[in-house]
């Protein structure tokens, strides 16, 4: 059985919120994004956590298209999987599927092997949710975390 909105919503927290990254290109974003999830006590070795979301990048741009990515891995430096958000009001270029600069961002990183099993499923459900225009604006216009939660849960439900 899929996980429900709530189980997706769960996933995120205030904590792993950026409401304006302060960079302005790929590497520094990737820095900027395992950063801020280093600052979980839960989280060990930042520097291999962004080591491998760049080696994902590697393998191929995780733009989406639309202006969003989703960078995201699997590495031991994370216990359980943890979900980051982060925007930028002008667009980063990320080689994206439709060459657009990328303004919303949901890096999500897992442990090799994880109990609850929603990596790929959460995967899904953000590419699914972001296709919606809608759903991109309202997150991107949220004033606060709490108007994301409430954006993204709009998203998820379609």
């Amino acid at each position: 059985m899929p996980p429900t909105v709530e189980e997706y919503l769960s996933l995120f927290d205030e904590s792993r919120f950026i409401p304006t990254l302060k960079t302005r290109t790929k590497a520094g974003v990737l820095r900027e994004v395992a950063a801020t999830l280093a600052e979980d006590e839960e989280i060990r070795h930042a520097d291999v956590l962004r080591e491998a979301l760049e080696a994902r990048e590697k393998l191929g741009s995780t733009g989406i298209g639309k202006e969003v990515a989703i960078p995201h891995g699997r590495t031991l430096s994370v216990p359980r999987l943890k979900v980051l958000i982060a925007r930028s009001r002008k667009g980063i270029d990320w080689e994206a599927a439709d060459k657009k600069p990328v303004k919303l961002f949901f890096a999500v990183v897992a442990p090799p092997q994880e109990k609850t099993n929603y990596y790929l499923p959460l995967l899904g459900a953000l590419v699914s949710a972001m296709s919606e225009k809608r759903s991109r604006d309202a997150i991107l216009a949220a004033k606060d975390f709490a108007g994301v939660m409430d954006a993204l849960q709009e998203a998820f439900r379609g």
